[in-house]
C-alpha cells in the first residue's frame, strides 16, 4: 500500500516493466483495497476490543495526491534519461502523438509514454496538421515556460 516502503519498491520495478500509467492504475487500486481492508478491520477491532487505533491509521493514511506527484518525477526523470539510451543504442522504437493547438504543454507531457520517444503533430479544429515537434522540443520548452501554456502559443505553429 502506498506510502509503504513495499508499495515504493513495487512502484519502481513495476514502471520499468510497464510505464507511468499501468503503475499509477495498479498501484492506486491495490493501495484503495488495502485502505479498505484496514478500515473494516478497524470498525471490527472498535466494535469488539473497544480499540480505535487501527481505525484512525487507515482513516489518516495518505490519498493518491502524492503517489501522482511521484510516478509524475519518476515520468520526468525517465524522458530526459532517454536521450542518453537513444545516442546509446542508435535505434529507437517512436510514437507518433496527436494534440489539438490548445492543449497545453502539461498536457501533452502527460500523455507521453516512458518506453517510446515521441514525436508530437499539432492539429487546428479541422484536424489538419499545423505543425509537428518532438519531446525534446517539448521538454526545452517545459524549463523555460509553464505547464499551463499551450502549444499554439509556445511553438510556431500554423499553415
Amino acid at each position: 500500500m502506498y506510502p509503504l516502503d513495499g508499495a515504493q519498491i513495487f512502484m519502481i520495478v513495476f514502471y520499468k516493466l510497464t510505464g507511468a500509467a499501468r503503475t499509477f492504475r495498479l498501484i492506486k487500486l491495490l493501495s484503495l483495497i488495502m485502505k479498505t481492508v484496514l478500515a473494516a478491520a478497524g470498525i471490527i477491532q472498535v466494535l469488539f476490543l473497544g480499540n480505535p487505533s487501527l481505525l484512525i491509521a487507515a482513516v489518516f493514511l495518505p490519498g493518491t495526491g502524492i503517489l501522482e506527484e511521484k510516478v509524475s518525477m519518476m515520468k520526468l526523470e525517465n524522458l530526459l534519461n532517454r536521450r542518453q539510451r537513444i545516442i546509446s543504442k542508435g535505434v529507437y522504437p517512436a510514437r507518433l502523438v496527436v494534440a489539438m493547438d490548445g492543449c497545453t504543454l502539461g498536457d501533452v507531457m502527460q500523455k507521453l509514454d516512458y518506453d517510446r520517444f515521441h514525436i508530437i503533430y499539432i492539429l487546428d479544429k479541422d484536424l489538419e496538421i499545423i505543425g509537428r515537434i518532438t519531446e525534446q522540443q517539448l521538454i526545452k520548452a517545459l524549463q523555460t515556460r509553464s505547464a499551463a501554456d499551450k502549444i499554439s502559443d509556445v511553438f510556431d505553429v500554423g499553415v
